[in-house]
């Protein structure tokens, strides 16, 4: 996968100490992540979409 972008996000401090302790337990790094975590969320949204209502 190419990056390209760069995002900055201010997260509440329970939410980033829950990221930081479930990188830390996938041996992951904070960035990557999230980044993990958004594209399958984008992937699950872009799925929902092609569904027909």
């Amino acid at each position: 996968m190419k990056l390209k972008g760069r995002v900055t996000a201010y997260l509440p401090e329970e939410i980033q100490k829950a990221l930081e302790e479930w990188a830390e337990e996938e041996s992951r790094s904070l960035s990557s992540l999230a980044t993990y975590l958004l594209t399958q969320a984008v992937k699950e949204r872009q799925q929902k979409q092609k569904e027909p209502n």
